[in-house]
């Protein structure tokens, strides 16, 4: 990807998580698995076995001197590791000698990260900011991340003015400014200078584009998130601004436009670090950004917080927490060769939530986080029991409103039960709180009324994936047409050459990729489309036409593996019948 990203980014500007994981019920089975799915379809979201990356020539040419020289000159400690250019994926890092297990890979010390706390103070609008009052929490628009840091957590981050989220976005949009005046007074010019012109994410998209290609997919919920997200962040700073310019703070050749803060959003969106061991705060951590994301890396291998390592800033750094130590840092969680890529894992992310959050779409056939989320809901407007399932759901944990993740291989814990108590129709109040009682503590689906609470539970899943399915504008058999039509469009297309600083970006020469003739729904055969393939609308559109036709092979398995449930079910309640009989 020429905008690569790195591990436990994934911020997401919302109070909420965008993907609700499902809550496991208090003391509850396991939930029953789908019967039969291997006869259902060939193949399964499983990734294929992933073949040896080449090896990259430790002694080609390093890119971004200016960039790397700067890093050094800010105490970056010497690393293991080489920038390269590393075809479609753009720059990554790789191996510049055998490296054990074990091993640091990279360390980024405290003085060279971004913080909320950093950016606050080195904005030109601090002292408009200093007198702002505190925000109710400073870490609002962060999401909870599903991996963990071994470090100790740390005292909490000092109040902030805004969030995280338009704190660093407000800086960046400055120094964007800055740079393409010509003014590299700040000591991060470098830095943004090789920052990409379009990170790639759901914000680059024309609005209309996104939601017709977005149309009856769940990621539609996650686009409009994002963006809605982003326009009131840009609705809390405009006053700042407008005032720090009525007030002479803001220099006359940095615009702070609508335009610059937008693709500030993006750089965080797609860039941003949270470390959990250090109150989940979010970062941006130049070198440590360059690492690129696999499917099929290990999920230990992923950045952490290490309060003993770095020697702490040397005199550049400016804001408070300048003499903290600590570092980011990446142990090796293999062997590497020389010349071999490091890749980490950004997290179980299905291939539509890394298009459209950074910037980048790997095969969803490929891709063992593909999924399809399910959203279920307590109908507050139809159902005469509305209050009372939602009081019953509260009683166990549960909200009135949650996601599921459906896969090929079965169904997410808990999603039964949920479907189950939606689908009740109890004829008195303390009848909703037992069955809640026996599908959450229990794990069993009583019968109520005569009837089979798992019953009303398969009939409802069904049903939900048919309408689901209905929901896209497009036919299958045209979405499996653009998908295979994106193999031919990107492998038929050179990769992009070293990025340069974003006021005068260069491409170097490239050999142009070779033609291939493998089945196009093999997903060995399928390309990665990267941040430039996703900024032309038609890969862009053959990238989501990929990604809904894997959608509706989840929702066709489960449906019909609910079928088949539902007559295991009815099967064995006829032969019950016939035994007592």
């Amino acid at each position: 990807m020429n905008r690569p990203a790195t591990v436990r980014r994934g911020l997401h500007p919302t109070a909420r998580p965008f993907t609700s994981s499902p809550l496991p019920p208090k003391r509850a089975a396991r939930c029953h698995a789908l019967l039969g799915l291997d006869k259902l379809f060939k193949g399964s979201s499983a990734a294929p076995q992933p073949q040896p990356p080449p090896l990259l020539d430790p002694d080609a040419p390093e890119l971004e001197p200016e960039f790397q020289s700067w890093l050094r000159r800010e105490g970056l400690p010497t690393q293991p590791l080489l920038l390269r250019q590393c075809g479609r994926e753009g720059r990554g890092l790789v191996a510049a000698r055998p490296l054990p297990r074990g091993e640091t890979l990279l360390q980024v010390p405290d003085s060279l990260l971004i913080t909320a706390e950093r950016a606050a103070e080195e904005s030109c609008l601090a002292p408009l900011l200093r007198n702002l009052p505190t925000a109710t929490s400073s870490t609002a628009t962060a999401t909870p991340s599903s991996s963990s840091s071994s470090a100790a957590p740390s005292s909490p981050p000092a109040p902030l003015p805004l969030p995280e989220w338009s704190l660093m976005a407000l800086l960046l949009a400055e120094l964007r400014g800055r740079l393409a005046a010509g003014d590299i007074s700040s000591r991060w010019s470098p830095y943004v200078a090789v920052l990409p012109q379009r990170p790639g994410t759901v914000l680059d998209w024309p609005a209309k584009e996104a939601k017709q290609l977005l149309r009856g997919s769940p990621l539609l919920r996650l686009a409009d998130s994002i963006t809605a997200a982003a326009a009131a962040s840009w609705q809390e700073l405009e006053p700042i601004i407008s005032r720090g310019r009525a007030e002479g703070l803001v220099p006359d050749h940095v615009p702070l436009a609508k335009a610059d803060l937008d693709w500030a959003f993006g750089v965080l969106l797609s860039r941003c670090i949270r470390l959990p061991g250090r109150a989940d705060m979010q970062v941006l951590a130049p070198w440590a950004d360059l690492l690129n994301h696999d499917v099929a890396a290990e999920a230990g291998c992923h950045l952490d917080w290490d309060e003993g390592a770095g020697a702490g800033p040397r005199g550049s750094g400016s804001g408070s927490g300048a003499g903290r130590g600590g570092a980011l840092v990446l142990r090796a969680d293999r062997q590497y060769a020389a010349g071999q890529q490091v890749y980490v894992s950004y997290g179980p992310k299905s291939s539509g939530e890394l298009l459209l959050s950074y910037g980048f779409c790997p095969p969803p056939a490929a891709n063992p986080h593909q999924d399809y989320k399910l959203k279920l809901a307590v109908d507050q407007r139809n159902d005469p029991l509305a209050e009372l399932k939602v009081q019953a759901l509260a009683r166990h944990g549960l909200p009135p409103e949650l996601e599921f993740p459906l896969k090929l291989e079965g169904l997410p814990e808990g999603l039964l039960q949920y479907l189950a108590l939606l689908e009740a129709r109890p004829k008195v109040a303390q009848e909703t709180f037992d069955l809640a009682s026996l599908l959450f503590e229990g794990g069993s689906f009583p019968l109520l009324d005569g009837e089979d609470t798992l019953v009303l539970a398969l009939r409802g899943l069904s049903g939900r994936c048919a309408a689901a399915i209905k929901e896209y504008p497009t036919s299958l058999e045209v979405d499996q047409a653009l998908a295979a039509g994106a193999v031919a469009a990107v492998t038929n297309r050179p990769p992009r050459g070293p990025r340069r600083a974003p006021a005068s970006a260069t491409t170097a020469p490239a050999a142009p990729a070779t033609t291939t003739n493998a089945d196009p729904s093999s997903p060995a055969s399928l390309p990665t489309l990267g941040t430039e393939d996703v900024c032309v609308s038609s890969l862009r559109a053959a990238a989501v036409a990929g990604i809904r036709v894997r959608e509706r092979q989840i929702l066709q398995r489960t449906q019909a593996a609910a079928a088949g449930q539902l007559a295991e079910v009815k099967r064995a309640a006829r032969e019950a019948r016939a035994r007592r009989r």
